[in-house]
């Protein structure tokens, strides 16, 4: 059962709280290494150094939370999450940069959940929305799920289709992911401070977040998600996406149906800007060098 795309009033019975991981998450964990020649990958570690935090801070703020600002509903919060270990590198790297906005700020990985309990005080739903520190989600998304009433079983919204960005290249296409990362888990507040939590980090052979799409689910039809590739990605490839590889015959179901796959390339630059626009914000510039 689906549930009711929109409702006539906003109810305040939801709290929307943006989980935005930042390097508390093992890189190497997420990534299919039996399938991919990984030899570029960073050293493990490699996201608790100084030199990877002060880049994708840049790139947090000149995207991400252009992103995150430009949203139609501020009625939200954004935690972004960092290990424990670079508390002051973090901390140095901010300093470069206005203050955030109140309702988005840094914390750590141990604060986090203590962190999430301390405001759902008063509000019957939880949704905890995901996004990587690079990415984006349309102006409308927090709106969107306001407004959207999923049937009471649901326990993740999934957003399936979206854009593929590369920001070094300037090069935008239309993307599909069967059971991507770009979803929202859904919590009675109650179920959630009793202990529940909702496992969709699930390794196999069709990737991590795999786990979300064998939760109740519902899917957002909606292009509401960019997926950023720069040229300091180090979890995604665009070319390993885009050119014929044999490895593509494990992203696909059972009846040989892709499993993720990029779409029609926007190319017309007057509807390229305006997409990222919607996105980014009207003071959007597209930068080429991003590192």
């Amino acid at each position: 059962m689906l549930g009711t795309r929109f409702t006539g009033q906003r109810k305040p019975d939801k709290r929307i709280i943006v989980y935005i991981p930042f390097n508390n998450l093992n890189v190497r964990e997420t990534l299919r290494t039996d399938l991919y020649d990984y030899a570029n990958l960073p050293n493990e570690d490699t996201h608790l150094t100084e030199e990877w935090i002060n880049k994708r801070i840049f790139l947090f703020m000149n995207f991400t939370l252009k992103s995150l600002i430009n949203q139609s509903n501020p009625n939200y919060l954004a935690f972004i999450v960092y290990h424990d270990s670079t508390k002051q590198y973090i901390e140095n790297a901010l300093l470069n940069y206005p203050p955030l906005p109140f309702n988005i700020r840094f914390v750590s990985s141990s604060e986090y959940e203590k962190t999430v309990i301390n405001t759902l005080n008063g509000y019957k739903y939880f949704y905890e929305l995901h996004l990587y520190s690079d990415d984006a989600y349309h102006k409308n998304y927090i709106d969107f799920l306001y407004r959207y009433r999923p049937s009471l079983q649901t326990k993740v919204l999934i957003c399936q289709n979206g854009y593929i960005y590369d920001s070094a290249r300037n090069e935008l296409a239309e993307y599909f992911n069967f059971s991507s990362s770009f979803n929202c888990l859904i919590y009675r507040v109650k179920d959630y401070l009793k202990g529940m939590r909702h496992n969709i980090f699930q390794p196999s052979e069709t990737g991590i977040w795999t786990g979300a799409i064998k939760l109740p689910h519902e899917i957002i039809e909606d292009r509401f998600y960019i997926n950023h590739i720069h040229k300091v990605n180090s979890a995604f490839f665009l070319e390993d996406e885009k050119k014929e590889n044999p490895v593509q015959k494990y992203w696909v179901d059972k009846d040989g149906k892709p499993l993720n796959y990029i779409g029609k390339k926007i190319t017309n630059e007057k509807e390229k800007q305006r997409i990222l626009q919607e996105f980014l914000g009207t003071n959007y510039r597209i930068n080429n060098s991003w590192l």
